[in-house]
């Protein structure tokens, strides 16, 4: 994959209330990786923040990554709502 960003549409995703929100990432948007990446995430068009871009497992072949809530709340998302995805990879 290249250093370049990729951007895709997104739900914002819970399990349950105590965890933490997440997306998941298509495995068509970070062809050729098999494990886990650094990465900037920009939501909605906000100030990036790092995060790390890991595999499902569990014989998914999709990737996901986590959200705080001062991250969800600076780009004004909630559980369930689409947004704008940015992920640059730093490697």
């Amino acid at each position: 994959m290249s250093k370049e960003s990729i951007s895709f549409s997104a739900r914002i995703l819970r399990k349950q209330p105590d965890l933490p929100r997440y997306v998941v990432v298509d495995p068509d948007h970070v062809a050729g990786r098999q494990s886990s990446f650094a990465a900037k995430v920009s939501l909605n068009g906000c100030p990036e923040f790092e995060r790390n871009i890991r595999p499902w497992g569990k014989g998914s072949d999709v990737f996901f990554f986590n959200l705080t809530e001062p991250q969800c709340r600076k780009a004004g998302v909630d559980t369930g709502d689409v947004c704008q995805v940015s992920i640059r990879p730093l490697d």
